[in-house]
C-alpha cells in the first residue's frame, strides 16, 4: 500500500537517525562547449575548461559525503550549466560520478539544468537510469515533481517532496515553463497526493525542495528582525550581525535572487505538516529561519563553478532523529588552491 502513495521508499533501521545530505548549484560549466566566443573571459575560460569538473565540483561534494556519510543526498537545482552543456558531457559525467557512492540520491532541476540543447526528455531519461537515482519526472508542470517515503518500524516517518521551481528561460523546449515558479497543477498535485498519503498514515511530517526561493524566505527573515524590508539589501550573520532567534543561523550574503509569491503556499504547507523547506539558487545566502512552523534553509553553494563567496562553500546536513524531530546544520569548505 505505501508503494502506491510516494514514488519512492527509503527505509530506515530501527531507532536509527537519517542523516541527509544537501547539495545545491554546482553549476557545472565546460567553457570548450560555450556557444559565444565573447560569453566567458580569458580567465574563465582556463578555470572552468574541461578537465576541471574535479577541482571545481567532485572535489568538493567527495570531501562533504566522505565528512557526513549520508543516508541520502538532495541536490536542490542547477547540477550543470546547461547553456554550457550542448553535448550533454557534463551531465553524463555528473550522474556517473552521484552514482558511484552508492548512496540514493535525489536532485531537481534548477533554472540552468534544461538550456542543454540535448533536451529534457535526454536528461530526465539519464538521471532515471541510474541505479542510485531516485528520481522521477512527474506528470504535472515542470519535469522533477516526486516524492519519496521515510519508512522506519514499518510506518511513514515523513514524506520529502521534490519540486521544480521552473524558470529556465533559456531554452526553445516546450516541456519547460520558462517563467518562475508553481504551476497551479503541481500545487493540485501536493495536495492531493498529501491527502491521500494523510488517509492512510495519518499527520505525516514534510520536508520540500525546490530550487528557487519563495517569498516565505524574506518574510521569515523579515518577520524575526533580521531584516526591515522583505526586499532589503543588508547583509548579515546571524548571531553576530544580529541576535539568533529559534536556533537560526547562517549568513544573508546578498539580495534574495528569485525571489517570488506563490499565492496560498504557506497555507498549503502548513495543512500537510511541513516542518522544513529547502532551496538554493542565491549562492551567498545561507540562512535558516523559522517561521510559522517552519524552518526554511538556504542551503550552501556547493564548488565554484559561476559566483561564489568563498567563505561560503560547502553542503548542508539534515539530521532526522527517531521521534522526528531535525536540525540542520551547514558544513563549511575552503576553496581548493
Amino acid at each position: 500500500m505505501m508503494d502506491g502513495l510516494v514514488d519512492f521508499i527509503l527505509e530506515v533501521e530501527e531507532e536509527k537517525n537519517l542523516r541527509i545530505l544537501q547539495i545545491t548549484d554546482t553549476q557545472v560549466i565546460d567553457a570548450s562547449q560555450s556557444r559565444h566566443e565573447d560569453r566567458l573571459n580569458s580567465v574563465e575560460k582556463i578555470i572552468w575548461a574541461t578537465n576541471t569538473m574535479d577541482v571545481n565540483c567532485f572535489n568538493y561534494i567527495r570531501d562533504l559525503v566522505h565528512r557526513t556519510k549520508p543516508d541520502l543526498i538532495l541536490i536542490t537545482g542547477d547540477l550543470v550549466y546547461g547553456e554550457f552543456d550542448d553535448l550533454s558531457t557534463s551531465w553524463e559525467k555528473y550522474v556517473k560520478f552521484m552514482d558511484g557512492f552508492n548512496i540514493p540520491w535525489a536532485p531537481i532541476f534548477g533554472n540552468h539544468d534544461n538550456e542543454s540543447i540535448k533536451g529534457v526528455d535526454w536528461q530526465c531519461e539519464i538521471i532515471e537510469k541510474a541505479s542510485y537515482s531516485l528520481f522521477k519526472r512527474g506528470n504535472v508542470t515542470g519535469n522533477s515533481n516526486y516524492t519519496i517515503g521515510i519508512v522506519q518500524n514499518s510506518k511513514f516517518k515523513r514524506v520529502i517532496y521534490m519540486m521544480d521551481s521552473n524558470g529556465c528561460g533559456n531554452t526553445s523546449d516546450p516541456s519547460v515553463k520558462k517563467t518562475v515558479g508553481f504551476a497551479l497543477d503541481q500545487l493540485t498535485w501536493f495536495d492531493e497526493t498529501a491527502n491521500r498519503i494523510e488517509s492512510f498514515a495519518g499527520k505525516v511530517k514534510k520536508f520540500v525542495c525546490y530550487h528557487i526561493p519563495t517569498l516565505e524566505f524574506a518574510l521569515a527573515a523579515t518577520n524575526a528582525g533580521y531584516q526591515k524590508e522583505l526586499y532589503d539589501n543588508a547583509a548579515y550573520t546571524i548571531g553576530e550581525d544580529v541576535p539568533a532567534k529559534n536556533s537560526d543561523f547562517g549568513r544573508r550574503g546578498e539580495i534574495f535572487k528569485g525571489l517570488h509569491e506563490v499565492p496560498d503556499l504557506l497555507a498549503l504547507f502548513k495543512k500537510h505538516s511541513v516542518d522544513g523547506v529547502f532551496v538554493g539558487h542565491s549562492h551567498c545566502n545561507s540562512i535558516s529561519v523559522l517561521y510559522e512552523g517552519i524552518r526554511w534553509t538556504f542551503g550552501l553553494k556547493s564548488g565554484t563553478y559561476d559566483r561564489y563567496d568563498p567563505k561560503m562553500l560547502g553542503g548542508t546536513v539534515i539530521d532526522v532523529y527517531p521521534d522526528n524531530s531535525f536540525k540542520v546544520e551547514h558544513i563549511y569548505q575552503e576553496k581548493y588552491k
